[in-house]
């Protein structure tokens, strides 16, 4: 599946690709009480796999691929935040949306997480992701479960005015320094 992508850092570091696009689905309530309706824009984020695949190549311990994936997300989030500033919808996107094996951990960077509807097509992606996961973790199917249990799917999200609250302000290079032996 070939995807055109908004956003996506192609000559530097960044660990995420952007799609803006209307939304379609049932509403989603965010966090401050405001909605995401069917037709709204949104910023639909995915991780950058192949990118995530050489940063992790040859980290063993658990620990240190999540300290890892934090520091790089910190670092990532304020390039972020300058796309949707220049981006000519920017003003109208209400949130970024991403749906995830990869979940634990993400309130503290201020997104929620909430399960996803149990369509077809939320199966389908979930499928899909595990297979992505046995494929591109340095783990692979030791991976497929947290603490006995299959990796739910799970929806991630970040109102806009939150993300830039947060992260506009913050320079691009990684907020925790991690020795890289």
């Amino acid at each position: 599946m070939v995807r055109r992508f908004d956003y996506e850092d192609r000559q530097g570091k960044n660990i995420f690709r952007i799609r803006v696009r209307h939304y379609t689905g049932p509403d989603i309530r965010l966090p401050d009480g405001k909605e995401i309706h069917s037709g709204d824009w949104v910023g639909f984020l995915h991780f950058y796999n192949l990118r995530l695949q050489q940063m992790l190549h040859g980290v063993k311990s658990d620990n240190r691929r999540g300290l890892i994936v934090l520091r790089e997300t910190q670092r990532s989030l304020p390039e972020l935040v300058e796309f949707l500033r220049k981006h000519p919808r920017g003003e109208r996107i209400k949130a970024l949306i991403g749906v995830t094996l990869l979940n634990r951990g993400v309130e503290p960077l201020g997104f929620t997480v909430q399960d996803v509807p149990p369509t077809r097509w939320y199966r389908f992606k979930a499928w899909y992701m595990r297979l992505m996961m046995l494929f591109c973790h340095p783990e692979g199917r030791r991976r497929m479960t947290y603490q006995g249990k299959s990796l739910p799917l799970k929806r991630v999200l970040i109102p806009v005015e939150d993300l830039i609250r947060r992260y506009g302000k913050v320079p691009s290079p990684a907020v925790i320094d991690i020795d890289k032996g």
